[in-house]
């Protein structure tokens, strides 16, 4: 992940507080430099009609709480996500894939903090 300099989306849907939250991050040589989150009240039309840019984000996941928290726990991996009819990927499969261990590294930091569900 060292020399990953891409910008990802995360976006989680229907969260218990009736919200949708969007999170990107831009990396600079596997680090991340900046985040930019959005919350809106779900179902946020404006969040899900939004259409990617490939020019300025590598790729955007988005989910439902349900599926972040199973990943958050372990319940189920990066891959498994994935392969899942409830996580959607936008964006260069190809580099994806390529970079897992980049998504796999910002499951684990997370999973690493304390928090509530």
């Amino acid at each position: 992940a060292g020399s990953f300099s891409e910008t990802i989306e995360l976006r989680c849907l229907d969260t218990p507080d009736a919200e949708d939250v969007s999170a990107t991050y831009a990396f600079e040589e596997g680090r991340i430099v900046d985040v930019d989150l959005w919350i809106d009240e779900a179902p946020s039309e404006q969040m899900r009609e939004e259409a990617v840019d490939t020019d300025a984000i590598m790729a955007r996941a988005t989910a439902p709480y349900d599926v972040w928290v199973q990943m958050d726990k372990g319940e189920m991996g990066a891959a498994e996500a994935i392969a899942s009819p409830d996580y959607q990927i936008d964006g260069s499969m190809m580099q994806v894939m390529s970079n897992m261990s980049v998504f796999r590294g910002m499951m684990s930091v997370a999973a690493e903090v304390e928090k509530t569900y």
